[in-house]
């Protein structure tokens, strides 16, 4: 009974916030802070609870706001909703219907010259859930938080709609599974890229004459997406565990002991990337036929930087830099309770440049018109298999019975994008680089340029000066 909730106001504002029960009939709520254990003595601690008939039940709700609140002109009587509202509800609860129907109290503060605080209880609070019986034919916790006073009171506030996802036990159940499901496949996945990566340094070893034709540029791109996610992780620790979700995630440190995991691998991944950069740098820069190389690394930054940045601003300009609430503007399926910003736009951004992470080195062997065996087979292709991955199982996903995925630890739409669309797009576009690759490895960097705009070979052509 206790959910995080997606707030919106009839005035389009929108917030985030948690609905925590205290009491059920004389009984408090396992998850109740002790303080309120100390208030009433008659309380017994609740330690389980099956849902059924109607029962008594008590509410705290805190709800944070995304935007600032608009001030009226109406007079310096006026108030405006704070950042953080704090409602103590009180009512019934039908486990046959679903109905929640409370009426509640808040704590505002007037905005007058003595800063006075007073109590508004002028407010219902109607929640729909599933019915215990027919829970399996509902997933969302809809509801309506609403003022019974008149518009002309100073206490008054539009309209709150309030929704949710709701859980029965099975579900909870198939989530964590998921949960741990998932975690597994980060795990492999990015022990499969430090192996890879692995036989890259092997084979610059055991070759390393073909070591200068590796594009910088793709170097950089693919030790960038290995590091952007390793920080964004390390700044996920500072954010408070209230914030990471329900209940429902509380998993007694297991996930813990796996994000250390991931981290360990990503690190170890991200280590031996920054060796193959180096490694590719210093050889460029040894090599006698350094100068054309260089040339050519130029050209593929020259086309390359435009493209990418061209792609952020359509993303800029897409977004705008508003929240939105009822649906997401580029990369995933409608989620009415999750809310992304330009920021996470242009996360998942830097992830699609992530998947096509070989477009430089295409380029690099046509400006470089190289045919060396510069990157193996294993590498770009199981890195390719590994990027695709994420993509092939929101695709399982979406089109097979999982009625929670929910967990976004492996498809995260943070980190790339994801939808029936993106994700056929990506497989396509990522399978398509990996096999230009092999036909330049195979047959030249101009292969699969056509022959009008080959410069190269209209220059030999061209006869000599002089010649009889």
């Amino acid at each position: 009974m206790r959910f995080s909730i997606s707030v919106k106001s009839s005035k389009g504002r929108t917030g985030w916030g948690f609905a925590d029960a205290l009491t059920v009939n004389n009984q408090l709520y396992k998850h109740t802070h002790l303080m309120f254990a100390a208030i009433n003595d008659d309380f017994e601690r609740l330690t389980r609870w099956e849902p059924q008939g109607r029962v008594n039940i008590s509410y705290i709700i805190d709800i944070k706001w995304h935007t600032p609140p608009k001030l009226t002109n109406e007079g310096s009587a006026s108030i405006a909703l704070d950042e953080k509202m704090e409602i103590t509800a009180e009512g019934i609860y039908d486990a046959d219907t679903g109905g929640l129907c409370m009426v509640g109290c808040r704590k505002v503060a007037s905005i007058d010259q003595f800063g006075n605080a007073s109590m508004d209880c002028d407010i219902i609070l109607n929640f729909q859930f599933a019915p215990v019986k027919g829970f399996k034919n509902e997933r969302y916790i809809r509801g309506r938080i609403r003022s019974i006073r008149e518009k002309s009171d100073l206490l008054y506030f539009h309209p709150l709609d309030v929704s949710s996802v709701a859980y029965s036990r099975e579900q909870a159940r198939h989530t964590i599974w998921t949960m741990d499901l998932e975690i597994a496949m980060v795990v492999i996945s990015q022990t499969l890229v430090c192996l890879f990566v692995r036989s890259q340094l092997y084979h610059s070893k055991r070759q390393p004459n073909r070591l200068p034709f590796t594009s910088l540029v793709m170097l950089v791109i693919f030790t960038l997406g290995q590091l952007i996610p390793l920080v964004l992780n390390y700044e996920a620790l500072f954010h408070q565990k209230n914030d990471q979700g329900t209940v429902l995630f509380q998993t007694g440190g297991w996930l813990e002991v796996n994000e250390i995991i991931v981290r360990i691998t990503s690190m170890v991944a991200f280590l031996l990337q920054l060796r193959i950069l180096q490694q590719a740098f210093l050889s460029r820069s040894n090599n006698r036929n350094g100068k054309g190389l260089w040339f050519a690394e130029k050209m593929t930054l020259l086309v390359t930087l435009p493209l990418y940045l061209y792609g952020a601003f359509v993303v800029l300009l897409a977004d705008r830099g508003n929240y939105r609430c009822d649906t997401v503007l580029l990369p995933t399926r409608p989620v009415d309770y999750w809310q992304r910003s330009t920021w996470d736009d242009l996360k998942s951004y830097a992830g699609l440049i992530s998947d096509g992470f070989l477009l430089p080195q295409i380029l690099f062997n046509i400006f470089s018109s190289s045919r060396e065996n510069a990157l193996s087979p294993s590498f770009y292709i199981g890195t390719s298999l590994v990027r695709l991955l994420p993509h092939a199982y929101d695709l399982y996903c979406d089109h097979s019975y999982v009625e929670y995925k929910g967990t976004s630890i492996y498809a995260n739409p943070a980190k790339d994008f994801f939808s029936t669309a993106w994700d056929v797009v990506i497989l396509i576009g990522v399978l398509l680089l990996a096999a230009i690759i092999y036909l330049q490895q195979q047959f030249g960097g101009c292969c699969i340029v056509p022959k009008r705009f080959s410069w190269r070979k209209s220059y030999e052509k061209i006869p000599a000066v002089g010649q009889s």
